[in-house]
């Protein structure tokens, strides 16, 4: 009797647990197939936005150096063959160029491949034909550079791949290797465990897996690498679901993407196609078998096979890969004597086809704020193309760590710490060209070139003398100014003495000579003359949109300002009073390539042209003559614009200057603050020098505009002076024009 009620007992305990058991897996399995379905109808895997740099485009008349050509090409991966007979490929012939151009479906349409003949004559591209049909043609660009990845957090890097694009041999390595019944399971597959265990016994070493590869994707995707029943268990269930709602494309695709294979510092690896960039500088489409085969072997241990920490492993591996598929004759035997015959193939370390350039990238992040989250950006695999220009922003890099190296080891390697920022724009069209924000271009984390506020010192004067010379009828370019000395009281108690740089007085000065000898004493004593209202006023209309208050010291550079916002500034002083909206952006597409935005300029009249033009004439002189004459010793067969900038004690240098095109702000001082003992002329405008050497930049536009005249003093009256072709001219409006000057008709 006590028998049978315990039987009875158990039983109902049992019964009790099955149906617990029942309830709990059928919301186990609810729960999955919820999770699956969501995340599949939504996307498969995370797509981080891929940053391009500006394409390369070529035209005739097109201005360029061979040297800059030469550099993007090898920027972008372009390797120089004797003959050029795959994309990707290029031949040179003296100052001629074949290159076999890559396909790219850019923003505006896609562009195929095509073997193109470029030839450069005195600095520009003189002829531009089809290699093969030797017609001429208007215009084509190059695949734009990859700048990288703006990642959100989950550190995984991946190219998506189709089944289209897939080489000769990979489909049938992978299955034959991975999942033999691919096919014809529903997710789980007991003949491919028992075929797996006896194919392991047998030869006594692991040559195949029993997991399914929907098992594996569901593993990779949703699972952790654990070994435990409960993992194994969601595993089955979620790879049965999986077969449910999805047919095998679709699942074996989202394999292709997903996989793990390999480490970049913090970045995983997935998927084929990004793998195949990473240990062979390869498109997928274009892996011959060997390392179709090592990719496919390296699925089993990402680290164990590691072709470049572990060699041995890995060729072993491959070569197994091989062998299996010769023996379920899906290769000849020619095909696989000459596949393990081959070295792993595999580059030393991955080529850097792209330009590390965080400070660029966090600017994009800030433009993108507004119509993009950060999710969307790390995970629908938005393709964002941009206005950098790789050559300038590798010059850029390179002329800012140059120099402060050099002036750090001119010091004995006393006072060291210097750091500095650089940004280069496009005049007319604002577009942001090249952007350092860390004298280490790769270094992550304080952007100075759009963070770094700092008063500008000399660098806002032109702006004072805007504000004078838009009022004629009291102000032109020989309107006397005193530079004398002088204290203003605030409300406040506070005393202000502006003080010049050479801690002298220069008494009566023309106006123009207070801004090409920059003159603190004369610009003040101008501002108030003008009124510092109005100073902010204009200052605020060629662009600043921070609150400027109307302080007087602001004439002097008092003011803090990044290197971002002095550069927008500049842009609509050097573009003839024309702003624009400077900017990153270009456009972006979706993952396919279907464009979602088009980022185009606008352009407002915000200064007087005439007014503008005079100012940038004074600059020119600041150059010829001035506090950057250094500029026009170097450059003598140009003329360029700019201004220095000096702060109190020698914090900071700056220096703002523009040719015809390209407009550079540089900014050098020390973190902390402390003196960095350089002046506007000894520290950022030698590095603006280092850029625009290396550049090939035309002079600035000094054709004067309608209401305004060329003047020059009469002979006699001025020594030196006295002919229109003197070069000592001065623009005027007509009415303005003294007794002692002359009109140059």
């Amino acid at each position: 009797m006590k028998l049978k009620l315990i039987w009875q007992r158990i039983k109902k305990t049992l019964l009790r647990l099955f149906l617990i058991g029942t309830v709990f897996f059928v919301f186990l399995v609810i729960y999955l197939d919820s999770l699956v379905k969501n995340e599949f109808n939504q996307q498969a895997w995370s797509i981080p936005a891929k940053v391009y740099a500006r394409p390369l485009s070529f035209s005739v008349g097109k201005q360029i150096s061979l040297k800059d050509l030469l550099l993007e090409l090898n920027l972008l991966g372009y390797r120089k063959k004797i003959k050029a007979t795959h994309q990707g490929e290029f031949e040179q012939y003296q100052n001629s160029l074949v290159i076999y151009t890559r396909p790219f479906k850019f923003w505006d349409g896609e562009q195929k491949a095509q073997v193109l003949e470029v030839t450069i004559s005195n600095g520009q591209i003189s002829e531009l034909k089809d290699f093969a049909t030797r017609k001429n043609v208007n215009f084509l660009r190059l695949d734009p550079l990859s700048l990288g990845s703006i990642q959100a957090g989950n550190n995984e890097d991946r190219v998506l791949v189709t089944l289209e694009q897939l080489p000769e041999h990979f489909l049938a390595a992978l299955l034959n290797t991975e999942d033999r019944n691919f096919y014809e399971h529903w997710g789980i597959s007991f003949k491919g465990i028992v075929r797996a265990a006896w194919s392991n016994f047998s030869q006594g070493e692991l040559r195949q897996g029993g997991s399914t590869l929907t098992q594996q994707l569901m593993k990779n995707h949703f699972l952790t690498r654990e070994r435990s029943l409960w993992r194994k268990l969601r595993e089955a269930i979620m790879a049965v679901l999986m077969e449910i709602h999805y047919d095998k494309k679709v699942i074996l695709e989202a394999y292709l993407n997903e996989v793990y294979l390999g480490q970049n510092n913090t970045t995983g690896i997935h998927g084929f196609a990004r793998a195949s960039e990473f240990y062979f500088d390869r498109p997928l489409e274009k892996l011959n078998l060997n390392q179709v085969a090592l990719l496919v072997g390296m699925v089993k241990g990402p680290s164990l096979y590691n072709p470049r920490r572990n060699a041995e492993n890995a060729l072993e591996r491959r070569n197994l890969v091989l062998s299996l598929m010769l023996d379920n004759g899906l290769i000849t035997d020619e095909a696989y004597q000459d596949a393990v015959s081959r070295n792993l193939q595999v580059v030393a370390k991955p080529k850097k086809r792209t330009s590390k350039v965080p400070a660029f990238v966090g600017f994009i992040k800030r433009e993108l704020r507004q119509e993009y989250s950060l999710s969307e950006l790390n995970n629908q695999g938005l393709r964002l193309f941009t206005s950098l220009h790789p050559v300038v922003q590798q010059y850029a890099e390179k002329s800012l760590n140059k120099r402060l190296t050099q002036i750090e080891s001119a010091r004995d390697n006393k006072n060291k710490g210097l750091q500095g920022a650089l940004i280069v724009s496009d005049i007319h069209t604002g577009d942001i060209l090249a952007m350092v924000g860390d004298r280490n271009p790769n270094y992550v984390g304080f952007n100075r070139a759009i963070d770094a506020y700092r008063q500008t010192g000399s660098v806002i004067k032109p702006f004072v003398y805007l504000t004078a010379l838009k009022q004629p009828e009291s102000f032109s370019m020989i309107t006397k100014l005193k530079d004398e000395s002088f204290s203003l009281e605030g409300s406040d108690g506070s005393v202000w003495s502006p003080k010049n740089y050479d801690d002298e007085v220069h008494g009566e000065v023309e106006l123009q000579d207070g801004l090409v000898n920059s003159y603190n004493i004369a610009t003040a004593r101008l501002a108030l003359a003008v009124g510092v209202n109005e100073v902010v006023d204009t200052i605020v209309d060629a662009g600043f949109e921070r609150e400027l208050p109307a302080y007087p010291s602001i004439a002097l550079g008092a003011k803090e300002m990044s290197p971002l916002e002095v550069l927008r500034i500049y842009q609509t002083l050097a573009n003839n009073g024309v702003g624009v909206s400077s900017s990153g952006l270009i456009a972006v597409q979706d993952h396919q390539g279907n464009l979602l935005q088009r980022y185009r300029r606008t352009a407002q009249a915000r200064l007087d042209p005439e007014t503008a033009f005079m100012v940038k004439y004074l600059l020119t002189e600041v150059v010829k003559k001035g506090t950057a004459k250094l500029i026009g010793e170097t450059f003598r067969n140009k003329r360029y614009a700019g201004k220095t900038g000096t702060t109190n004690d020698l914090r900071d240098s700056w220096y703002a200057g523009f040719g015809g095109d390209k407009l550079a702000v540089v900014w050098v001082g020390r973190d902390d603050n402390k003196p960095s003992e350089l002046t506007g002329a000894s520290g950022a405008l030698r590095v603006w020098r280092d850029l625009f050497v290396k550049i090939n930049e035309p002079s600035v536009d000094l054709n004067i505009p309608e209401e305004l005249v060329w003047g020059y003093r009469a002979e006699g009256l001025f020594s030196g002076f006295g002919s229109c072709h003197s070069k000592v001219l001065v623009p005027f409006y007509l009415e303005q024009l003294p007794e002692n000057f002359k009109v140059c008709e």
